[in-house]
């Protein structure tokens, strides 16, 4: 990221949201708005002065709310850039940043301000958000976290420095569950698998076992799905480890209220009746869902929307980066979950397709397109609602207009059109008619 920022041809813009866009390939206007931080970008050293006389703590979100921040404060240590950020809603306006302020970076008058871009390719690129539902316990139970917050208190940089420990009592666990496909592989949440939730369950464990050999690890799984290269020998040295993955299902979770301990039922495969155990600490492998970015996106851009909620390819197989816009791409989690590599190597497909004709500076589509006419056209508009692409619109005088740019020529609104009101160019039902006459001439 650093590296990003300090590239010439790169301007980061954070803190900011994409309005509204508009035009097509190579010609795409873009509106950014951009909130007000209440600290000058340009004068701003990071010095933290204003930190430091702050009176007020609020939950640190970069920390999944488990350790406390300043209302002014740098997001992180290796934030790019280095500019601290003012929570507005949370600020009792004691003013104290301002006055300690040596560079007057301070200004509390700042408004959200909207920069108009001029943009020849998209590359969207929002992430996903983690399921946090009320199962075992979350949310109630102060020793149940999700897999995120457990990466938290495993960072070196983290709100306990890299130390596992509980948020009870902070003390260290020493018994562990960990319980997959949390919110997915479920009818009533999400139907779909998450792809990286088994991954993560078997590192984390081998992480804190390595860490502490003594501790009691059991994963519980339905399937363990370890895809990928090296993936199901990592899984194997995890189980050496002495980690214990038993295939079932977890049932109630009842908390100690005096020692804080989970009581766990859970039923396993191969067991008569039904296990109980208690953990110290329980760890959910909660299911990966669309980002608030994503969905937000979505209706910026007009994007269509698979089942799952993730934005939806051009096609799942063959085009899995290109959308039904020309010049919009899809890079990573935005268009559904995946690995590491499958990331990277979607995001080095994107910036590459979406190079290609800023390259060359042209764009190059045949002109198969649909084309209505009036004299034809009960305005049943039929067609504006089978358009796949929302290339279909009504005119001042109530007549189909068909955007050649966004118009791909698959041919639905010719198919439903009663009237035959609109057709595609090169393909109408006279020129088809004349290529069977000749190809299967009638005998005289």
């Amino acid at each position: 990221m650093l590296e990003a920022n300090r590239h010439p041809n790169i301007n980061l813009m954070t803190y900011s949201e994409v309005d509204s866009v508009d035009g097509y390939i190579g010609n795409f206007k873009v509106k950014v708005k951009r909130k007000a931080r209440y600290v000058s970008e340009k004068t701003c050293t990071g010095c933290g002065q204003c930190t430091d006389v702050c009176p007020i703590y609020i939950p640190n979100f970069f920390d999944e709310n488990l350790s406390a921040r300043k209302v002014i404060d740098i997001a992180f240590a290796q934030a790019v850039p280095a500019i601290y950020d003012l929570a507005r809603d949370s600020c009792v306006e004691c003013f104290g940043c301002v006055d300690a302020c040596d560079q007057e970076s301070i200004d509390f008058s700042m408004q959200d301000e909207i920069v108009e871009l001029d943009v020849g390719t998209i590359i969207v690129a929002t992430g996903w958000d983690i399921y946090q539902g009320p199962e075992y316990g979350y949310g109630k139970y102060e020793n149940v976290l999700t897999q995120i917050q457990l990466e938290r208190i495993l960072a070196p940089n983290g709100p306990t420095y890299g130390h596992l420990i509980r948020p009870s009592d902070k003390k260290r666990p020493t018994k562990i569950l960990f319980i997959n496909c949390v919110g997915s592989r479920d009818e009533k949440t999400n139907p779909y698998c998450s792809v990286v939730c088994c991954n993560l369950s078997v590192k984390n464990s081998k992480l804190i076992m390595s860490e502490h050999p003594e501790s009691q690890i059991m994963v519980s799984y339905i399937d363990m799905r370890n895809c990928g290269k090296d993936y199901e020998e990592y899984y194997k040295r995890a189980r050496n480890a002495n980690i214990i993955f038993t295939k079932g299902l977890v049932g109630n979770i009842e908390e100690d209220p005096l020692t804080k301990n989970l009581k766990v039922q859970m039923e396993i495969v191969g067991a008569d009746t039904i296990v109980q155990e208690e953990f110290h600490m329980v760890i959910l492998s909660s299911a990966s869902l669309p980002s608030e970015g994503t969905n937000e996106i979505a209706r910026v851009l007009n994007m269509e929307k698979s089942p799952d909620g993730f934005l939806k390819e051009y096609h799942p197989r063959l085009d899995p980066i290109s959308t039904k816009v020309p010049g919009i791409f899809l890079a990573g989690s935005c268009q559904g979950q995946k690995g590491i590599a499958y990331t990277v190597g979607q995001a080095r497909g994107a910036a590459s397709a979406a190079g290609i004709p800023m390259g060359r500076g042209e764009y190059t589509m045949e002109l198969i397109r649909a084309t209505p006419s009036d004299e034809r056209c009960a305005k049943c508009y039929k067609c504006i609602e089978a358009c796949p692409y929302t290339a279909i619109s009504i005119n001042e005088n109530g007549n189909i207009v068909v955007d050649l740019i966004k118009c791909r020529g698959c041919g639905t609104c010719a198919g439903i059109c009663p009237s035959k009101a609109i057709e595609l160019t090169y393909f109408r039902d006279d020129q088809y008619m004349a290529l069977i006459d000749e190809l299967l001439p009638i005998e005289q």
